[in-house]
């Protein structure tokens, strides 16, 4: 395979591996403003691991439930539709990709960290009136075009590990150097490949650049990587903190008081995400074949 570039992306994510059928439809369905329960849970049920990861999820201390859930539509019920849409984006997503093995990138402390910074996203969202699920999971899958360089394009993902380590760098100023791109375009283009909801998809393009088109969810999931990341929760691939662009706090209703206040909701919310790594990156649970 030739090396990873601005001029043959395209080409290769879409030999990427391709969500679920079910995930795919689910995404579909979700971009309906009439979508019903049944049809949720119809369509759910037609994807055991998913449904059972789900159903864990919706039972971790994460959400709080006062009883536990014995089936999707209880699930359902208790959560709402769109509750349990942001469920069902996050746990297919993370069930897609296959453990990692030798290749310098530790993925548990990768998904450590991504969960850090959904939490962090879900606290501090009423802040600025945002949407606290979409917050938590567009924190969740920030970083996944690391993820999909680590799992599938190695050889690029090796030299871009070697050039960190010689230049003491971010990893995505490594990224740039070598491949003339970074996981933050990387992966806003998967993520539309794969038809995810057009805010996710923005927060990965954007949350370390900002442009002055950011939106409110990017300049959201900036400061939670970032605050994640100064709290040292997981791994996400480098030991530099990026520069907190300071503009992005008050458009959100944030200043450093309001976060310090809020640090012992993400720890205790944060403590109680375990049950997302439940399961996450069993390639048992993935459809998909590469196409090379």
């Amino acid at each position: 395979m030739s090396q990873l570039n601005l001029r043959n992306l395209d080409h290769e994510i879409h030999q990427l591996p391709s969500l679920s059928v079910v995930v795919t439809q689910l995404l579909e369905l979700l971009g309906h403003d009439d979508l019903t329960m049944t049809q949720l849970m119809t369509l759910v049920g037609k994807d055991q691991a998913l449904a059972a990861r789900i159903l864990r999820i919706a039972n971790s201390p994460f959400y709080g439930l006062s009883r536990r859930v014995g089936s999707l539509q209880d699930a359902g019920t208790l959560l709402g539709i769109h509750t349990l849409g942001n469920i069902v984006t996050a746990a297919g997503v993370m069930g897609h990709f296959p453990p990692g093995g030798g290749d310098g990138f530790d993925r548990l402390s990768f998904w450590q960290h991504a969960i850090g910074v959904g939490t962090c996203a879900r606290v501090l969202a009423r802040h600025g009136g945002l949407d606290a699920e979409m917050g938590f999971t567009a924190g969740l899958l920030h970083d996944m075009g690391k993820l999909v360089l680590a799992s599938y394009f190695t050889s690029d993902f090796a030299a871009v590990l070697t050039w960190r380590d010689e230049h003491d760098c971010l990893l995505r100023d490594a990224e740039q150097a070598v491949l003339g791109l970074d996981h933050t375009e990387l992966g806003a283009r998967v993520a539309r490949h794969w038809r995810l909801p057009l805010p996710v998809v923005n927060a990965i393009a954007y949350h370390h650049s900002l442009p002055e088109v950011a939106t409110p969810l990017s300049e959201l999931v900036h400061v939670a990587d970032i605050l994640a990341r100064g709290l040292d929760i997981g791994h996400g691939g480098d030991d530099l903190i990026p520069t907190l662009k300071a503009s992005a706090l008050p458009r959100l209703g944030l200043d450093w008081q309001t976060i310090s206040a809020c640090l012992g909701e993400i720890e205790s919310l944060n403590a109680a995400a375990g049950a997302l790594l439940t399961g996450a990156a069993n390639p048992n649970e993935s459809n998909g074949e590469r196409c090379h």
